[in-house]
């Protein structure tokens, strides 16, 4: 069920709807969205000169995680940002024994993370949420504050959020970074909106333009099969059985158009997509704020689970910003 939806277009608010008993004083719990929140702090840290370099081996701040493998020094900062790290943890949703879910309702968050171990040498993209959470506490280790208190001074009051936000928390006071900050819908088109403007938020510059421009570009996105410093690229995709369905596709498109390869219920299937000029942050049940700098546009959606015949959540928000013209209003 949609709990919250939000269209803003040049600052102007096209569409604004909640449903069920709840209204725009809302807190609305965001899972995965947190992440780009993540994300944003961790470049903030880093253009602060708290993180010194992206390239930094993780171990520069988080040195125990040597003790439990020593391969954590071959994994940079910027490697944990991209979901690049080869990290053992299972992603399961639907178990309760699964890494993930484990990690959302231990007591100790710290504790968990000093055990995780690298798998894999590979440097591949694989959406862990661990990442994230490792990400979180190499921002309070390089910056010297809790989650929470870096995200009130960095983002909460400069950006003057409407609202207090809620960020769950273990027993000792470590944030779910990976999962589970909670907001009104219009903070959270915030972010949208400090995106959207390069970074920029009413003259200052809270975030690099270099940085933003990174996110914001499609070929960069392509290169990294769609997800970038913890945010997702907005792209379309079409599966196939084999691979030579797949090229002839994409011989026969006018867009640019790639090859992918994937294994799905193990059976391995090829695609094709296409990176579309927009992004987007993404939480479990169906959360979104989405970003398409072409239209200067910011769709925000909140809810639990997503069900319709014919459209996922992503595919309706996409058609939606297909719909809405791009034309800006005549002065």
């Amino acid at each position: 069920m949609t709990y919250g939806f939000l269209v803003i277009r040049n600052d102007s608010i096209l569409y604004e709807k909640y449903f069920g008993e709840v209204d725009s004083s809302a807190i609305f719990p965001s899972f995965s969205v947190a992440k780009s929140f993540v994300g944003t702090l961790a470049q903030i840290a880093h253009q602060e000169g708290k993180i010194k370099s992206l390239n930094d081996p993780v171990t520069q701040y988080l040195p125990w995680l040597s003790k439990s493998d020593q391969a954590w020094s071959n994994i940079t900062v910027q490697n944990v940002l991209d979901m690049r790290t080869g990290v053992k943890s299972d992603e399961t949703y639907n178990s309760p024994f699964s890494d993930v879910i484990q990690l959302g309702f231990t007591r100790n968050v710290m504790a968990t993370l000093k055990k995780v171990k690298i798998a894999s040498d590979s440097k591949a993209f694989v959406y862990k949420s661990v990442n994230t959470q490792l990400l979180g506490a190499i921002v309070e280790a390089a910056t010297g504050e809790k989650l929470a208190s870096y995200l009130q001074q960095k983002l909460w009051l400069p950006m003057g959020m409407e609202s207090d936000a809620a960020w769950q928390t273990d027993a000792h006071g470590t944030a779910r970074a990976f999962c589970c900050l909670n907001a009104t819908l219009k903070d959270f088109a915030k972010l949208g909106r400090l995106y959207l403007n390069n970074g920029n938020w009413n003259g200052k510059q809270i975030l690099s333009e270099n940085w933003v421009q990174t996110i914001l570009n499609a070929d960069t996105m392509r290169v990294y099969q769609g997800y970038k410093n913890h945010w997702w690229s907005s792209r379309n995709i079409k599966r196939f059985s084999d691979s030579l369905q797949a090229t002839q596709f994409i011989a026969a498109q006018k867009e640019r158009w790639y090859l992918g390869q994937g294994v799905r219920n193990g059976k391995v299937f090829f695609s094709a997509y296409n990176n579309l000029p927009a992004v987007f942050a993404q939480g479990m049940l169906g959360q979104f704020v989405y970003i398409n700098p072409g239209k200067n546009l910011i769709i925000v959606r909140m809810g639990h689970n997503w069900k319709h015949k014919d459209f996922y959540a992503q595919r309706f928000i996409e058609n939606l910003a297909g719909m809405i013209s791009n034309k800006k209003p005549l002065k």
